[in-house]
């Protein structure tokens, strides 16, 4: 973590009250649950570790599954229960990946000449492991720093009641998995892909004005106030403004890794980059007095819809 991501969330606490491996099991929808070996350990409470792939990252270990199979047969059941979600999910994915000419499924029968399954076999460019490698294996080791969701993001999602509440959860959560795809993707030697379908840029954005006391320590939080941008096309700069403040937004990057700059558009200074692999906040302090701020706070939050 940088400096500035420590000076800020150091102070800060968990709510009780947010612990997901605190909630009833769900069945299915993509969550994995893993018994986590270190339970009542130290302090750990934590019963389970949760995960979720992305659309993006379970893809992958499909892809992955079939290049493993060489060819051979697998149950899709057992596949769709270790990924926890539906047969019909898992099958959905099998016929894009046919329809995208990355897999080839043959059908295979008995001697009766009754159809007893597929057949699955890889047929894209040449590789030992397609995409980033991830695989089953790495979906269920706990020791895998690759950033899979590991949080309960609904409970950790920003309000929309119009109040002011603590985003430092969401902040925290998402940042620490987007750094260790990071590291995984650089220890690796693999381009820095980002593992979801992204499609905006979100801006979600406060201002303060009052005593400095106030603000110091503990002043992340955050209203109902966002703008949202669409990602694409890439290479265009929008101007957007932020509590009287002008900004241009220059969107470029690829599609796999886009990059936001932030520029002051009255003094034409850069002010910074978001990209999905770093902090991607931006506060802007002007002491009026020794007493008083005036201060705006903006969160770039990258998202599928």
């Amino acid at each position: 973590m940088n400096e500035l991501f420590t000076q800020k969330y150091e102070a800060e606490e968990w709510d009780e009250d947010e612990y997901p491996w605190k909630q009833y099991r769900r069945k299915g929808y993509g969550f994995i649950y893993i018994k986590n070996p270190h339970y009542l350990v130290d302090g750990d409470d934590r019963e389970y570790l949760i995960r979720k792939p992305t659309p993006k990252e379970r893809r992958e270990i499909v892809v992955n599954t079939v290049i493993a199979c060489n060819g051979r047969t697998f149950k899709v059941h057992a596949l769709a229960q270790r990924l926890a979600v539906s047969d019909r999910t898992v099958q959905t994915i099998l016929r894009q990946l046919e329809k995208d000419k990355l897999i080839q499924i043959t059908p295979k029968c008995g001697k009766a000449g009754k159809q007893k399954g597929n057949a699955y076999k890889y047929i894209g460019p040449h590789c030992e492991f397609y995409g980033s490698g991830l695989t089953l294996k790495d979906l269920y080791d706990i020791n895998n720093g690759v950033g899979f969701r590991d949080w309960a993001w609904k409970t950790h999602g920003f309000n929309h009641d119009e109040t002011w509440h603590n985003i430092y959860p969401l902040c925290r959560a998402k940042f620490e998995r987007r750094m260790a795809r990071k590291e995984y993707l650089e220890a690796n030697n693999l381009p820095l892909v980002v593992p979801e379908d992204i499609k905006y840029i979100v801006f979600r954005y406060c201002y303060w004005k009052g005593e400095t006391k106030k603000v110091n320590g503990r002043y992340l939080y955050s209203q109902d106030r966002t703008i949202k941008l669409k990602l694409e096309p890439l290479n265009r700069t929008e101007t957007v403004k932020f509590c009287g403040i002008t900004l241009n937004v220059e969107i470029a990057g690829t599609k796999d890794n886009p990059q936001v700059t932030i520029i002051d558009a009255d003094t034409n200074k850069l002010l910074t980059v978001f990209t999905w692999f770093d902090e991607n906040i931006l506060i802007g302090n002007l002491d009026i007095d020794e007493n008083t701020v005036d201060q705006v706070f903006i969160l770039g939050d990258f998202t599928t819809k």
